[in-house]
């Protein structure tokens, strides 16, 4: 099965990731663009990349032991340069990628990264006009039953499996809580999520949320795919308008933000968290205070906070940030009364404890992406900045709540969620929520991980 795929947080490489994609595309006539994710091209280029953000030289092999070559070098070299400001530096390796002996794979590839470089767009994001704007209808059923992936849009083998086994779950909604990969554009959002949820979630409502990577390359294809979604007759009531939504019941709300947008280049701005746009935080305050007797239960991209890896960003004096100031400013007064918060943005299934007076605050964002054991993404972040909390959130392992499995070649298996919520009708009184494991590399069934009510 083909499982293999990088990312960057950062605009610069993605676009590159995105461009060399597409060149190995056009050089092969591939049918389905997405093959060439595990190109030797891309392998040699992020390996190359991956070194030159880790401080270290370019290794003289790739993954497969295969020599990386010169080509691969310059590439990532060039990212480099740009993403440090190395002007000078850039231009002659942009020199030498475009009047060189390279393949014409790097010289189609280097042409799509400067249109993108030079085209310098704004985000198309849409504003509201009425405090009303963007509250949508949960189909009407006594147990609504809606599936939930997150940084899920890479279209490769494991993403469908990872669907196909969820879809097993007779979801009546599909949200997904955003980053279509490398970069968002439109033919990824076309080939790597459209196409899929069409094939193997049809005639459901299907809501998608602004990552950092739905956001790289200008945030076109994004608001595109928006367009696409829900379009028959019967599901024109359940469209997406906007990044960020209200979907309501008579008893439940599901609030989705867009933290995507504020993402900007992490390498190269250390300090950067993400924030909603301005006048954002008012509409969901709105909901927040006239939910009318609803739960709440609030999606995003990125994590509220985390007690791994790189935090959620740093602060000015170059700690890594426990939890999100900007989020925390927003929805703090109100989080003793949302039921439950669900993430992605880390590939992680992590299970926390209260913290912040949230109750029940989820991350489920390895619906796709490989996280490896010897990466080790569960590794505690190191001299937080905790901005007054007495530590950093704990990962609650009751019950049977535990990390996920690993393959046999050493990756954690991915996730998903599936949340049942009762209507006044139901026979049944709590809803629910429960969280699946899949070792899609090997196509296994879904496992219970477990399940907690809301």
């Amino acid at each position: 099965m083909n499982r293999t795929i990088t990312t960057f947080r950062d605009p610069v490489s993605s676009m590159w990731q995105h461009a060399i994609t597409n060149a190995v595309s056009q050089k092969t006539a591939a049918a389905t663009p997405p093959l060439a994710h595990t190109s030797r091209e891309m392998r040699q280029f992020s390996t190359a990349l991956t070194a030159l953000q880790q401080g270290q030289p370019v290794p003289a092999t790739d993954a497969e032991g295969l020599p990386i070559e010169n080509c691969a070098k310059l590439a990532a070299e060039l990212a480099w340069a740009v993403i440090t400001h190395n002007t000078q530096k850039a231009e002659d390796l942009q020199n030498q990628l475009q009047y060189g002996t390279c393949d014409p794979v790097w010289t189609l590839a280097l042409a799509e990264f400067l249109a993108w470089k030079a085209s310098d767009k704004l985000i198309p994001y849409v504003r509201y006009q009425n405090l009303n704007d963007f509250i949508i209808p949960l189909p009407s059923k006594p147990d609504l039953v809606i599936g939930i992936v997150a940084d899920w849009g890479t279209g490769l083998d494991d993403a469908k499996w990872v669907l196909s086994e969820l879809m097993k779950k007779a979801p009546d909604v599909l949200i997904h809580l955003g980053d279509i990969y490398y970069a968002g554009t439109k033919d990824e959002n076309n080939n790597n999520f459209l196409k899929v949820v069409n094939a193997l979630a049809p005639g459901i409502p299907v809501y998608t949320l602004s990552g950092n990577h739905d956001m790289y390359s200008g945030g076109e294809g994004y608001y595109w795919v928006l367009g696409q979604l829900n379009t028959s007759s019967e599901l024109k009531k359940y469209q997406q308008q906007a990044s960020y939504f209200c979907l309501r019941s008579a008893n439940w709300q599901i609030l989705a933000m867009d933290t995507g947008y504020n993402d900007s280049d992490l390498p190269t701005v250390d300090t950067n968290v993400t924030r909603l746009v301005d006048g954002e935080p008012d509409w969901h305050i709105d909901k927040l205070k006239n939910a009318g007797g609803r739960k709440t239960i609030l999606l995003s991209h990125h994590q509220l906070f985390t007690a791994y890896g790189g935090g959620v960003g740093k602060s000015k004096t170059g700690q890594s940030l426990a939890y999100n100031p900007n989020l925390y400013a927003v929805f703090g007064p109100y989080l003793p009364n949302v039921a439950l918060w669900l993430w992605g943005h880390e590939h992680n299934f992590d299970y926390f404890k209260p913290y912040l007076g949230l109750g029940k605050g989820r991350c489920v964002g390895a619906s796709a992406i490989p996280s490896l054991e010897d990466q080790n993404p569960y590794g505690l972040i190191g001299n937080p900045d905790l901005q007054g909390q007495a530590s950093l959130p704990q990962w609650d392992d009751a019950g049977k709540m535990t990390k996920l499995q690993i393959t046999k070649d050493r990756a954690y298996f991915h996730d998903y969620a599936v949340i049942t919520l009762r209507s006044p009708d139901s026979q049944i009184k709590d809803s629910e929520i429960r969280y699946y494991e899949v070792d899609s590399c090997n196509k296994g069934e879904s496992m219970l991980i477990g399940g907690e009510t809301i």
